[in-house]
């Protein structure tokens, strides 16, 4: 499958985003997509409940904790993760739903203002649409706007209009000087996220789960070393995909 689309939600606390994000992901889910979701916090807030046995893993000292049950898996983690790491973990989806990531500029964005002068304070010009969600009126110019309640008007937006997640290098590599750039000339309908390096190469390198750029020289260079060094190894001749995984670990 392709890369999934994406969109973020954003406004301030008590904006009624979660209402939002609810929204989109349960029209989406009727019309048959699958969704992920992410959210953002600036709360340094305890992932895990108190009390349950992987809290208590964790409080006796372990780095990272998993519970598996016949359909679902919660992993919980010790150490931050950049966001297209944890985009990679949700699996095959087909739209990410984001909830918060005010600073976000690598996927088109849906703006819940509580008032007027937020309008402009959420605006970065990777606005799809502006949510009323109290009943209050705003003038958001061109930025549609359209109320919480009209869902299908707002799945119909985000169908349309999000695209993949960009890496987020503003790396130039597309032809953009940003990928904020990028973002706005996508949706003008004059750009296409397949022109971000994280989705051109036959070669991608991610580091800590962020892409590394590499030209058409030096991914096929990198190419022809793995696939050489493979050709001596018994039973990986005629590869199709290849991925390697190490970690980089200090001399002690």
């Amino acid at each position: 499958m392709g890369a999934p689309r994406a969109v973020a939600v954003v406004g301030f606390k008590a904006a009624g985003k979660t209402r939002v994000v609810e929204a989109i992901v349960t029209e989406l889910t009727r019309r048959g997509y699958r969704v992920g979701t992410l959210k953002h916090t600036a709360d340094d807030q305890p992932l895990d409940k108190e009390g349950t046995d992987t809290w208590r893993h964790a409080e006796a000292g372990a780095v990272s904790s998993a519970i598996l049950s016949d359909n679902r898996t919660a992993i919980f983690l010790k150490r931050a993760m950049n966001l297209q790491r944890a985009a990679d973990a949700l699996g095959e989806v087909d739209f990410i739903v984001m909830e918060g990531f005010k600073a976000l500029d690598i996927a088109p964005r849906i703006i819940v203002p509580r008032m007027q002068e937020e309008v402009a304070t959420l605006t970065t010009g990777l606005e799809i649409v502006a949510l009323d969600v109290e009943g209050r009126t705003f003038d958001t110019g061109a930025l549609p706007l359209i109320k919480l309640s009209n869902v299908v008007a707002l799945a119909d937006i985000v169908e349309k209009r999000a695209y993949p997640l960009l890496a987020g290098l503003n790396c130039k590599a597309c032809g953009s000087p940003t990928c904020r750039e990028l973002g706005k000339a996508i949706l003008a309908g004059d750009g296409n996220a397949q022109s971000c390096v994280k989705y051109r190469h036959e070669v991608l390198l991610r580091v800590d789960g962020s892409v590394i750029p590499l030209n058409k020289f030096t991914g096929a260079a990198l190419a022809n070393v793995v696939l050489g060094f493979m050709k001596t190894l018994k039973g990986s001749e005629a590869p199709h995909r290849v991925e390697i995984e190490f970690e980089v670990r200090e001399d002690a």
